[in-house]
């Protein structure tokens, strides 16, 4: 697999007027006074900030962006980059800034680029700011590139992208955000590249195949168990395997776990939805964007993205990640509206429809991580309901809990991360919608009752014994129809960034 980013990102302390480079990056406040690293960029490259400024060619409105060409010093080029007001300069808006200008480095195509370190002088961390910056370039540079096989030379890429701080005292302090976001960003480019790869080529088995490759890596500290059909009926995953009849791609339950080296350390688990392409089976979907539904793997994805990292993040905690993968078709042998299905957690499902199938599995994976491994906590993330997209649209995920202070957990790492979601409750009388008249549970709530996203969640909260649990609905999400600066258009890889956080901070 490939995808084109950034070939390296170095943090260094050097002088942005001395720097000998094909450009330079300066970030620059809306209506602030000049700094001094400012002012002596200035006077190496002539003046040509200040008569930007003063022209208002430039203001400094996050996001903006000018490009300059001086006739004197090191520099061939200086870009000069928007940071909005400095008062309330957030890590989100140093991270789409520093998308926006390693996304321009990208598009020049240049060798090397050094940029001023964004954030310096608020309120902000140099480990803060340094996090930030280095996440909001490489994925602002992602481009899949997978399958383009004309005019590959007309493809662009920054060479190396070096961080510059004015002196050692700060590049130390920064040294542990910069290092975690080059890893956690690769991680989340990663997973991008999973996620955009065609159903033909993401299978079950390619995911499943996958996940060997991490673990075959002894640095990750990580263990693989894969199973297949038998495996699962051995098991009674009646609920995964009848999602599955329908396709000739064979199902495989991944699970992945790590160490953390600790015999006295918690455990969590993290289960994504591993749907490689879904047609709606026999309640087949309409054919308009269809083939968006390659990205209904998103969450298993994000699973595996999430355990590639873990140690290069320095997670405590052990963490079991479990992907069910399977495809829903609707071939000859496909569940039907009608059946009952019988659960690993021996529940009875009836099916009211097909469509409603990553429920399924994910009943299945849930019950299976809650028995066997018995972890202080699950969280789960799933391409679950068009429901979620009506009630947050693409900005945020939905977030329904079992659990008050595993809730809390989640909302402050989303806050930290950038992944963005807002938790909608699981009231009692949801579960009244789920009552079938033939079996234990229905798999969609009753057409009177709307609410998809939280009947979804409620379907779910039956099959985790109990655990606390979390589950993070990411159809808004997890794919983006339009570009932004560290969110081009595509897949996002959300949840990578959020559940690294979360379980980095899981003893703190």
């Amino acid at each position: 697999m490939s995808f084109s980013s950034i070939g390296e990102v170095k943090l260094a302390v050097g002088d942005p007027s001395r720097a000998e480079a094909d450009i330079v990056v300066l970030g620059i406040h809306e209506g602030a006074d000049p700094t001094a690293v400012t002012e002596a960029l200035d006077k190496a490259a002539g003046g040509a900030l200040r008569r930007a400024i003063e022209t208002k060619d430039f203001k400094g409105e996050a996001n903006e962006a000018l490009l300059l060409y001086p006739t004197q010093g090191p520099a061939r080029r200086i870009l000069l980059v928007g940071l909005g007001k400095q008062a309330g300069l957030t890590r989100e808006r140093i991270r789409s800034s520093a998308a926006t200008a390693a996304r321009r480095c990208r598009d020049l195509g240049v060798a090397r680029a050094c940029a001023f370190l964004f954030g310096q002088g608020t309120e902000i961390s140099a480990e803060e700011a340094a996090e930030a910056f280095v996440e909001g370039a490489l994925l602002g540079t992602f481009q899949y590139v997978e399958f383009k096989t004309k005019d590959r030379e007309k493809i662009k890429t920054l060479g190396t992208l070096e961080i510059l701080v004015p002196d050692e005292r700060i590049r130390s302090a920064a040294e542990g955000g910069f290092s975690r976001a080059r890893a956690v960003g690769l991680a989340v480019n990663y997973v991008r590249t999973l996620a955009a790869h065609p159903g033909n080529h993401a299978t079950p088995s390619f995911l499943a195949a996958e996940a060997e490759r991490l673990a075959a890596d002894p640095a990750r500290s990580l263990r693989c168990t894969i199973f297949d059909r038998a495996k699962m009926k051995d098991l009674g995953m009646g609920a995964l395997l009848g999602v599955a009849k329908g396709s000739h791609e064979e199902p495989r339950f991944i699970l992945l776990e790590y160490s953390a080296g600790d015999p006295g350390a918690s455990t969590v688990a993290v289960v994504g939805k591993g749907l490689t392409f879904d047609a709606g089976g026999i309640s087949i979907k309409p054919s308009a964007k269809m083939e968006d539904m390659k990205f209904d793997m998103c969450g298993g994805a994000a699973v595996l993205g999430i355990m590639s990292v873990l140690k290069e993040a320095g997670v405590k905690v052990n963490v079991v990640g479990a992907v069910p993968a399977t495809e829903n078709l609707p071939g000859g042998g496909a569940y039907k509206p009608g059946d009952i299905l019988r659960s690993y957690s021996g529940k009875t499902i009836e099916i009211q429809n097909c469509d409603a199938e990553g429920r399924l599995i994910l009943a299945d994976a849930l019950s299976y991580v809650a028995r066997v491994h018995k972890p202080a906590a699950i969280v789960d993330m799933a391409t679950l309901t068009g429901a979620v997209v009506i009630a947050l649209g693409h900005y945020g995920a939905g977030l329904l809990s079992n659990d008050e202070p595993l809730a809390a957990r989640i909302e402050d790492a989303s806050k930290r991360s950038g992944d963005r979601l807002w938790r909608l409750p699981i009231w009692e009388e949801m579960n009244d919608h789920l009552k079938s008249d033939f079996a234990d549970l229905k798999n969609i709530g009753d057409a009177s009752a709307g609410g998809g996203t939280i009947i979804g969640g409620a379907f779910l909260g039956n099959f985790v014994d109990g655990i606390p649990w979390a589950h993070i609905d990411i159809a808004g999400t997890a794919y983006w129809e339009k570009d932004r600066p560290h969110l081009p258009k595509g897949p996002s890889g959300y949840g990578v960034r959020l559940i690294v956080d979360l379980l980095r901070h899981w003893g703190g």
